[in-house]
C-alpha cells in the first residue's frame, strides 16, 4: 500500500472523521426541508423583490437557487469542519506518541508529509463533494428544477441563468470552492505540522480566517492596500460562476493567488516538519 492509501486509510478509519459529514448532511437536510415546508412564504418575499420590474413565471424555488442558498449561508461555517480532520493530520502523531516510530522508518520525512498532506486534501475535496451531491439531489427530489434567478444583496441587479447553462456552472462553482478550501486544508496542515495537539491548530486556523475577514472589512487604507492578498478575499471566487457572464478574468486571478497561498504554506510546513525534533 502507498504512503497516501496508508494515510487515507487511517484517516477515514477514524469516526470523527465523519464528524464534519454528519454535520454537512445535518444542516443542509433540515434546510432544505424546512425551506419545503415555508415554500410559500419564501416564493412571496422573493416575487415581492422581482413583481415590480418583472413578469415571472416558472418554477423559481428551485434546486439551483435552494443550492447556491446553502452555499452563500455556509462559506464560512464549511472552513471549520476542514480543519477538523486537516489539523489533525500531523499533531495526532504527536498526540499519540507513535511520532518517533513513523519517523525512524524508511520513508523520507518529506514523503510522510506530501502522503499527509494529500490526504488532507483529498478529504477536503471529498467534503465539498459530498455537500454538492447532497444539496443537489435532495434539491431536485424536494424542489425540481428550473432556471436560476437570484437578485443580489446590496445590488441593484437581477441574475438570470438558463437551465440548460447550469448544470456546467454548479459544476465549476463547486470546483473553485474546493480550491478555495484546500487554502484553510493546508493553513490548518501547518499548524498541525507545528503542534503537539489537535486543539491548537482547530483554534488557530479559525482565528487566522476570522482576523482575516476582519482586517478585509476594516475602512481603512491600510487594510484595504493588503486587501487583495489575503486568501479570504478569493475565498468566495464561485461566486464568479453565478453572474450573468462568467467573470473568467477575476476568477483566475483569485485562483492564482490561492494556488500561492497554497504552496507557500505547504513550503513552511515542510521545513517545520523537516526540522522537527524527535527526541525531546
Amino acid at each position: 500500500m502507498t504512503l497516501f492509501g496508508f494515510e487515507a486509510y487511517k484517516t477515514f478509519s477514524r469516526w470523527r472523521t465523519y464528524i464534519s459529514f454528519g454535520v454537512l448532511a445535518l444542516i443542509v437536510v433540515m434546510t432544505e426541508i424546512v425551506m419545503r415546508v415555508s415554500a410559500r412564504e419564501i416564493i412571496g418575499s422573493m416575487m415581492k423583490i422581482f413583481q415590480r420590474d418583472f413578469i415571472i413565471a416558472g418554477n423559481i424555488l428551485n434546486a439551483w437557487f435552494i443550492t447556491t442558498f446553502i452555499m452563500n449561508s455556509l462559506h464560512f461555517h464549511i472552513p471549520f469542519l476542514v480543519t477538523l480532520v486537516a489539523g489533525d493530520m500531523v499533531s495526532s502523531e504527536a498526540t499519540a506518541g507513535t511520532i518517533r516510530f513513523l519517523l525512524i522508518r524508511p520513508p523520507s520525512r518529506q514523503r510522510i508529509l506530501n502522503a499527509k498532506y494529500l490526504t488532507a486534501l483529498f478529504y477536503t475535496a471529498g467534503l465539498v463533494m459530498f455537500f454538492a451531491v447532497l444539496c443537489v439531489v435532495l434539491g431536485l427530489a424536494l424542489f425540481g428544477s428550473g432556471d436560476l434567478i437570484m437578485h443580489r444583496l446590496g445590488q441593484f441587479s437581477v441574475v438570470f441563468i438558463p437551465e440548460a447553462e447550469i448544470p456546467l456552472r454548479m459544476l465549476l462553482a463547486f470546483a473553485a470552492a474546493i480550491w478555495s478550501m484546500t487554502v484553510v486544508a493546508s493553513l490548518a496542515f501547518l499548524f498541525s505540522a507545528m503542534a503537539e495537539n489537535s486543539i491548537g491548530p482547530i483554534i488557530g486556523t479559525m482565528a487566522v480566517v476570522i482576523c482575516f475577514l476582519i482586517f478585509g472589512n476594516l475602512p481603512l487604507h491600510f487594510f484595504r492596500h493588503l486587501k487583495p492578498f489575503f486568501f479570504t478575499t478569493h475565498m468566495l471566487l464561485w461566486q464568479g460562476f453565478f453572474d450573468s457572464s462568467i467573470r473568467w478574468l477575476e476568477i483566475g486571478q483569485s485562483a492564482v493567488i490561492l494556488g500561492l497561498h497554497n504552496a507557500g504554506l505547504f513550503l513552511i510546513a515542510s521545513i517545520v516538519y523537516r526540522r522537527k525534533d524527535i527526541k525531546s
